[in-house]
């Protein structure tokens, strides 16, 4: 019989698109399995965009958040939905609807976090299978206790669906894995009009947040340049973003028309679109661009997953752990002595990490991959 497997999700966007390489593990392993997707609100309609799940259920826990009594009440919610004769069922992945189970026979819970494991325990599914973590041993019954041999997040994700086997011991015997994969489609012609996408141009993408903090931040002056020379190689740029990211985008245009070299003539072909797009209008958009310069952050994977070449930044982290998951990336990463320290500020007050990436490097190596080079 197939089984009916719910998924515990990451917090963050970057980590639930790296999990779809564990969704399309499991799919391949048991064609028939049913995957259930346990997560934050905001990434249900991403979420729809993974093939691969069958059924959208809303966490309604802030990140961080114990609240140990709404958890067991949680627990307990979808244990009695999915008891014999119960209502209610799950959303599918892009629509609302009542939260719900199936009856689960497994949950993968992907948070290292003790609290990540709550739900599930409560909800009474016999196998519960994670990463070692916050001494969570009685809420995991199937333990993965080798995570440091599984150097990077994807692998650590993959591994988990080879959680009894003895012969993956490490990410050299971890069997091949699909990169992750979003479904995209044309931008329509309302949502140009709306955005003001009225240009011919090819449009370059540019990542400039990262919700984990300044440590990732690429210097707007870099973004400036870097936008002022694709824009005289014909391109155009397209700063999108969340509405968090909306200053470090006025910060870019800024610094745009202080170039000394015709600001005026650059301006045109830079379409400032932060705050102004859902998560799934955003993709469609990233699909459809030439390229992107990225720091390491949500959208850096999203960039990945929709198949876009791209420049991405590496300064306080690694891609050693959260590289972006495509044989179309080329990423600048850090040598300071001190990387990767993944603080969220710099502990030196320099950011010398960021900076020794500088804008002719990510032109360079971007220019490279869109006229034909290989990552």
């Amino acid at each position: 019989m197939a089984q009916r497997i719910l998924i515990i999700s990451p917090a963050w966007l970057g980590d639930i698109i790296m999990s779809q390489s564990l969704l399309k593990t499991l799919k391949q392993r048991d064609p028939g399995c049913s995957i259930i997707m346990y997560a934050p609100r905001y990434a249900q309609d991403i979420i729809a965009r993974m093939p691969e799940v069958d059924a959208f259920i809303e966490n309604p826990f802030a990140h961080g958040a114990l609240q140990l009594t709404k958890r067991y009440a949680e627990g307990h919610k979808l244990k009695t939905l999915g008891a014999p004769g119960a209502s209610g069922t799950p959303s599918a992945p892009g629509e609302q609807g009542t939260p719900g189970a199936p009856g689960f026979d497994c949950a993968y819970i992907l948070p290292n976090s003790l609290k990540s494991a709550l739900v599930p325990f409560f909800a009474g599914i016999k196998e519960r299978i994670g990463l070692k973590g916050e001494s969570r041993y009685l809420l995991i019954n199937r333990m993965r206790r080798d995570k440091k041999k599984f150097p990077r997040m994807v692998e650590r994700y993959v591994a988990l669906a080879y959680v009894d086997d003895p012969k993956v011991t490490d990410a050299q015997s971890l069997p091949e894995f699909e990169y992750p994969k979003l479904t995209t489609y044309k931008p329509s012609p309302e949502l140009r009009a709306r955005l003001g996408l009225t240009g011919s141009r090819p449009l370059i993408a540019l990542g400039c947040g990262a919700n984990y903090g300044p440590a990732k931040l690429w210097p707007v002056e870099y973004f400036a340049q870097a936008s002022a020379t694709l824009i005289r190689e014909g391109y155009g740029i397209l700063a999108l973003g969340s509405a968090k990211d909306q200053a470090t985008v006025a910060q870019i245009k800024a610094a745009l028309t202080q170039l000394e070299s015709a600001p005026d003539e650059l301006m045109p072909y830079f379409y400032d679109i932060a705050g102004q797009t859902n998560l799934t209008e955003a993709l469609d958009l990233v699909g459809s661009c030439a390229g992107a310069i990225c720091n390491d952050s949500g959208l850096m994977h999203t960039v990945a997953a929709a198949g876009v070449p791209q420049v991405c930044l590496f300064g306080s982290t690694s891609t050693g752990y959260t590289p972006p998951l495509s044989k179309r990336a080329i990423c600048l990463e850090s040598t300071q002595p001190c990387h990767p320290c993944f603080e969220r500020t710099c502990n030196l007050g320099t950011y010398q990490c960021l900076k020794e990436l500088t804008p002719e490097r990510a032109t360079t190596a971007l220019l490279g991959l869109l006229q034909g080079g290989k990552a």
